[in-house]
């Protein structure tokens, strides 16, 4: 009972703290937005929810407690939405409709995560890490944004400094991959290559179905788009293949429609398709990944 008096408590204070203050960015809020929490409101809305653990590591050195009062204060501030009702994730934190206006990212709030919790938290642990190596990601959601204004994708994409880009022209997708007559397929992660081109990451938790799998990546092979797969062991194995019984090898689909070379793993010489296995810097992610592969 005295649990429950207190979470009524806490969320009627929040409520008037919510009234009274403002986002932190004029004189008088009660608060000053910094460079952090702009960077974490961003990030929540591009990936659309991240682990308290994801988000002290990106932008607080790794200091949980540090992320946690930020968070507290932004979710306060009617900023982020604040979840701990999944235990194996602990806190996870998303924008609301307030934040993602605040981030200035134009993107609206994403949906909360629901069922799709795990493979935005690994998707978000991903592109996280590619960032702090210093590459341009661009997210699913941002990809389909883009993609939605005539000219955009184009324009991002010189931008980026990606060379060739017809700009204002809109012959087909540019950042999706066409997957047949009237379908796209739209990556998980776009990473843009200054000078290059762009490529797309995958991260995929649980098998596909072989013909999914297979359209999919036929998708990428003729739109001539490197793609990298980041998976669990179920995933390598129907990618790559596996030792048989009589310990031949037993190829994959990516060997099936002509992406991998025949007769062993993927080899790693810089052909469309590249096989890695998943893992997160996150720790419960990572673990939960694995769980849910095999329950699979």
């Amino acid at each position: 009972m005295e649990t429950k008096e207190a979470a009524s408590a806490y969320r009627v204070r929040a409520e008037r703290r919510r009234r009274s203050r403002g986002t932190g960015e004029a004189r008088g809020d009660g608060w000053v937005r910094t460079e952090a929490d702009e960077r974490l409101l961003a990030a929540a809305t591009r990936y659309g929810t991240l682990t308290l653990r994801q988000a002290a590591t990106a932008f607080w050195n790794g200091r949980e407690e540090t992320a946690r009062a930020r968070v507290r204060l932004m979710t306060e501030a009617g900023l982020l939405n604040r979840s701990a009702e999944v235990r194996w994730a602990g806190t996870v934190v998303w924008t609301t409709e307030r934040g993602a206006r605040v981030a200035g990212v134009g993107l609206g709030a994403p949906h909360p995560p629901g069922e799709r919790l795990l493979h935005r938290l690994a998707l978000a642990d991903v592109g996280l890490r590619q960032e702090a190596r210093g590459h341009t990601v661009l997210t699913e959601r941002e990809v389909r944004t883009a993609e939605a204004t005539p000219g955009r994708a184009a324009e991002l994409l010189a931008d980026h400094g990606v060379p060739h880009v017809p700009i204002g022209a809109r012959s087909g997708p540019l950042l999706a991959v066409p997957a047949g007559p009237r379908a796209v397929h739209w990556p998980d992660l776009v990473l843009v290559l200054p000078g290059e081109g762009i490529g797309a990451v995958e991260v995929e938790l649980t098998p596909k179905t072989p013909s999914a799998l297979r359209r999919i990546l036929r998708a990428y092979g003729q739109a001539r788009r490197r793609v990298v797969y980041l998976g669990t062991e179920p995933v390598v194995r129907q990618l790559q293949g596996r030792p048989g019984p009589d310990g031949r090898w037993a190829d994959g689909v990516g060997q099936d429609v002509g992406l991998l070379p025949p007769g062993g793993p993927d080899p790693g010489t810089g052909g469309l398709l590249s096989v890695r296995q998943f893992t997160a810097g996150d720790l419960a992610v990572d673990r939960q990944a694995a769980r849910h592969a095999h329950r699979r």
